[in-house]
């Protein structure tokens, strides 16, 4: 497929498209719930009146209602992707250091050795449990349909039209920034999400979902979405297909994402 062909605007919605063409993609998950397995998610936009404040928001950024299966293009985004709750217990120390008035690097050099002496783990460190029970998953994506590239210009043009009248973000749905499209604001990045999933393209087929830029910038993602899976179906022939998985704790490109980030990587003590 030309390059020309490989991404278009859809002549019906306005979407940016991106042709799918059977690439690797790779996704972390545990392995007791294997490499494609999610959590259908019931809400978009805002969250229900009554929801507990104190839990957070925990959807995934273009989660619809349904399933949807997030995966990056190389194995280095892939651990940045879900490294990153670990980077928050490191800058959490940020906080802490700003309150009793000390710099973060020495608080946290601070924190680092008083760990040491007293023989227990930082905050931050990425347990050898966390290390185990995960693997590296290399999986295909489908090689026929498209992606919708949310972050271009035609999409956040288009999405501007389409979008419905909605309490508390209409005003912000007829002026929407590529911060808004990508950003950590999931009552209206699930809510642009599932307007996507729910179009008709130009050819009479529905996006298989969202292609964007890793915020971790190692990388672009895909975040699929499992419509037979959510109608009680088996696997298409042409859905996501498991390639091949390891074990993440031992291969050298988790080991240098982790140091890259300053995240220890403990080990098996003998």
């Amino acid at each position: 497929m030309s390059a020309a062909a490989a991404e278009r605007t859809c002549t019906s919605t306005g979407l940016r498209l991106v042709a799918a063409g059977g690439e690797t993609a790779f996704r972390v998950a545990k392995d007791r719930h294997g490499a494609l397995s999610v959590l259908p998610n019931a809400h978009v936009g805002p969250l229900p009146i009554g929801t507990d404040p104190s839990v957070g928001d925990r959807r995934g950024r273009f989660d619809t209602v349904g399933s949807t299966v997030y995966l990056a293009d190389s194995r280095r985004c892939a651990y940045a992707e879900v490294l990153i709750g670990f980077r928050q217990k490191r800058a959490a120390i940020a906080k802490v250091a700003e309150s009793i008035g000390w710099d973060v690097e020495e608080y946290i050099q601070h924190v680092v050795s008083d760990a040491r002496a007293n023989g227990v783990d930082v905050p931050w460190a990425v347990s050898v449990d966390w290390q185990m029970e995960r693997s590296i998953y290399q999986i295909r994506l489908p090689r026929s349909g498209w992606w919708v590239h949310i972050d271009h210009a035609d999409t956040l043009s288009s999405l501007e039209s389409l979008a419905p009248t909605t309490p508390g973000l209409t005003a912000r749905l007829q002026l929407l920034t590529a911060g808004d499209l990508t950003g950590e604001d999931r009552s209206l990045t699930t809510l642009l999400a599932h307007l996507i999933r729910e179009q008709s393209l130009d050819d009479g087929s529905q996006p298989l979902g969202i292609t964007y830029t890793s915020k971790t910038l190692m990388g672009r993602c895909w975040a699929y979405w499992d419509r037979r899976s959510d109608l009680g179906l088996p696997p298409g022939g042409d859905d996501l297909h498991q390639l091949a998985s390891e074990n993440l704790g031992p291969d050298p490109e988790f080991a240098s994402v982790a140091a890259h980030y300053s995240l220890p990587l403990l080990r098996c003590r003998s």
